[in-house]
């Protein structure tokens, strides 16, 4: 009777050590997991905002050069040219 009832402690004692490890180890995928939303919310904000002020200077350089005047100069033509090309492909990665 004796040999059962320490069996069944030693077998209490090893579940009650497993099941606490287990909980530790839940609780450090939770806080993980909570981080893990945490940083996707922030960089889908920051892309939101990257794209809504893509989309403003890709407005403002189209209305500056309305009438082509950078776009027909050789030196500024060149470097505007350039920045249209990089908006336009920003615009569609986008």
């Amino acid at each position: 009777m004796i040999t059962i009832i320490i069996s069944l402690s030693v077998v209490l004692a090893i579940s009650i050590f497993v099941n606490i490890n287990q909980l530790k180890k839940q609780e450090d995928q939770s806080d993980y997991i909570e981080d893990l939303e945490k940083s996707n919310t922030d960089y889908y904000a920051f892309y939101e905002r990257l794209k809504t002020k893509l989309n403003q200077a890709n407005s403002e350089i189209r209305n500056v050069d309305r009438l082509g005047a950078f776009e027909s100069s050789d030196e500024v033509g060149t470097s505007f040219k350039l920045i249209k090309e990089v908006m336009d492909d920003l615009n569609r990665g986008m």
